[in-house]
């Protein structure tokens, strides 16, 4: 299974303005999906749901675009390339209590556009698609989702198009929208241009849709106005001008076709009478405004209102309660660092955020509590029964209590590793050592001589993976000084990249560049085995099981490997287990027959993964 907050990889305000999240809602089977990087998500619309969300990540370019069928039954996915693939959704929502990451089956996939796709819309059958967005000769295409038949043309547009949406009775009316601010109206299918309706927006359009009982049209954009077309002939009735006071980016109706809601990047969602077109209610993650609380998607479920904050933040308001009923955490950044204190897990990101997930009955809870961020790249952390101490690319040591921040240290460069030992806190810069107290008191810095990698820190021994010589140095902490050992370790044959020691000290595994393994034994520095050679690139992250007889490894080849000590040439393996690469692993239970583990990715994912061990016995 895997677990994830909503919208890692939503626009990115320091890079690029916001721009609309089309959030689907698959009202059959009470879900929602929605693209980030590479991938598309499916969760259950209830945030305490058992059914954790699912990852479909068939896509080889980032996602743009995702649209449930009606039925439920299909899914239509888009990314930036103008790929589209349909796949079935029914594997999605599969028992809470099996572990499985099988991928849902692509029933028909098609290369629509030239760029990327912006919005899907599906009819009311659940066999006609019309996809929209940037292309050099067109900006969309009608076709029949099983065949990929043509079924009509867009036209009409003569820039980028925004969205789209196709009236849910027949006949069949469609209408999309775009960069050149104006609206265009089709009848079919077959599909085919009936009007274009300019003038009343005065800026770049980014929504519209059709009332569910198809009697009103409505179209929302940058100019901050809503306007109300008929349904059925797509003539245009009334326009509120000023309807928020930043550009409107999403729309979404209720059931009963009477009222709906429009996301804005003045942070509020809205909630409108199509009748008097005047507002009944606001909802708000917060008084204060910022760009991070831009709210750039919404959907109106049976239970919740949705929103998609640009920060990632997934909202949930009830009707008439202006605060959110709960909020998802969500990330715009790869995961870069993981933890585990008990029943407590930590992860860090590249940007900056610390979340907090519980595990309750051996699952972890799908909403994380935030407990607090760098204002970069999140290095490490560490967990102990007191405390939390984090190192990121802010030259920061961050120690937490009680989920507060106690004490901040500046560091002399940027972190590398941060590790353990007993009563002392080990931070690895470019080619030096800090070591401190508990309360971030420094003790000792030590200059290395060399570049460092990593290191494995057991009692008063630290092992330093040196990039210049492709060996280990040996030093041991005495009182408050640092002693070079002569114990020499045989040379890798490339630059080490990552050194973990077993819990039990008499081994030391060092992974170098190309992701090959050498088992050390400790006392000795001689070699153990060379076998665990099936990484094909560089290895980010591995962790030993509590009796130092196994080691789980993830790299960014995207495989997750483990390997045995008694038994080295047999390794289970899994190809693929993260988009982009793997980023850390960590225990959360092990017997010697099974095990669970997590593992975090580049792809933002947080992944809880099952094994038995008894292929090894």
């Amino acid at each position: 299974m895997s677990i994830a907050p909503l919208a890692l990889y939503p626009p990115n305000p320091s890079t690029t303005r916001a721009q609309s999240v089309h959030i689907s809602y698959d009202e059959v089977n009470d879900r929602i999906a929605y693209p980030t990087g590479k991938s598309v998500f499916i969760r259950s619309v209830d945030p305490e749901s058992s059914l954790k969300p699912k990852q479909f990540s068939k896509h080889i370019h980032t996602t743009t675009a995702v649209a449930f069928a009606p039925s439920g039954n299909y899914v239509a996915s888009a990314d930036e390339s103008g790929a589209l693939k349909i796949w079935d959704s029914s594997v999605i929502g599969e028992d809470s209590n099996t572990i499985s990451f099988e991928q849902p089956t692509i029933k028909s996939e098609f290369q629509i556009l030239s760029g990327p796709i912006k919005s899907i819309a599906w009819d009311s059958d659940s066999s006609r698609v019309i996809a929209v967005g940037q292309g050099k000769d067109k900006f969309g295409h009608c076709f029949s989702w099983d065949s990929g038949n043509s079924i009509g043309e867009i036209q009409g547009h003569s820039a980028t198009v925004n969205a789209v949406d196709i009236k849910p009775q027949r006949p069949y009316r469609a209408a999309t929208v775009g960069e050149d601010k104006a609206l265009v109206f089709y009848n079919g299918p077959p599909f085919k241009f009936d009007k274009s309706i300019r003038g009343h927006h005065t800026n770049s359009i980014k929504a519209v849709k059709f009332s569910p009982d198809g009697k009103w049209l409505v179209s929302v954009g940058s100019d901050r106005a809503i306007v109300v077309y008929d349904g059925k002939s797509g003539e245009y009735i009334k326009k509120l001008e000023n309807a928020h006071e930043g550009g409107i980016y999403s729309i979404s109706w209720f059931k009963d076709s009477s009222k709906f809601v429009t996301a804005s990047a003045d942070n509020s969602i809205k909630q409108w009478n199509i009748d008097s077109l005047e507002s009944t209610a606001e909802y708000r993650f917060t008084s204060s405004s910022s760009i991070d609380n831009q709210q750039v998607g919404v959907v109106v479920t049976k239970a919740y209102i949705i929103s998609l904050s640009l920060n990632g933040n997934l909202n949930y308001f009830k009707e008439g309660e202006s605060k959110p009923f709960a909020v998802i955490p969500g990330q715009k950044s790869p995961l870069t660092s993981v933890s585990l204190n008990g029943q407590t897990l930590y992860t860090g990101a590249s940007e900056g955020p610390i979340l907090k997930w519980t595990i309750e009955s051996e699952r972890i809870k799908t909403i994380p509590d935030r407990l607090g961020e760098h204002s970069n790249y999140v290095v490490g952390i560490l967990t102990e029964d007191s405390y939390v101490v984090s190192a990121g690319w802010d030259d920061k040591l961050n120690l937490w209590r009680g989920d507060k921040l106690s004490k901040s240290v500046s560091l002399k460069g940027q972190p590398k590793q941060i590790g353990v030992l007993p009563k002392l806190i080990v931070v690895l810069l470019e080619s030096s050592v800090e070591i401190y107290t508990e309360e971030l008191e420094k003790k000792i810095e030590y200059d290395l001589g060399f570049e460092a990698t990593g290191f494995a820190a057991k009692e008063d021994l630290l092992l330093v993976t040196n990039v210049k010589t492709n060996s280990v140095e040996v030093l041991s902490i005495d009182g408050e000084s640092i002693i070079k050992s002569n114990l020499k370790f045989p040379p890798l044959r490339s630059p080490p990249s990552l050194i973990r020691i077993s819990p039990d000290g008499k081994f030391v595994a060092v992974a170098d560049l190309t992701g090959k393994y050498t088992l050390y034994d400790t006392k000795s520095a001689s070699v153990v085995t060379t076998r665990w050679a099936f990484h094909s690139s560089k290895v980010n992250d591995a962790k030993w099981t509590p009796d130092s007889q196994f080691i789980i490894s993830g790299g960014l080849d995207t495989g997750l490997f483990l390997y045995s000590v008694k038994k080295p040439s047999k390794v289970l393996k899994f190809p693929l287990a993260h988009q982009i690469g793997i980023s850390g692993v960590e225990w959360l239970s092990y017997d010697g027959n099974k095990g669970s583990f997590v593992t975090i990715g580049l792809d933002g994912v947080l992944k809880v993964w099952n094994v038995d061990f008894s292929v090894y016995l």
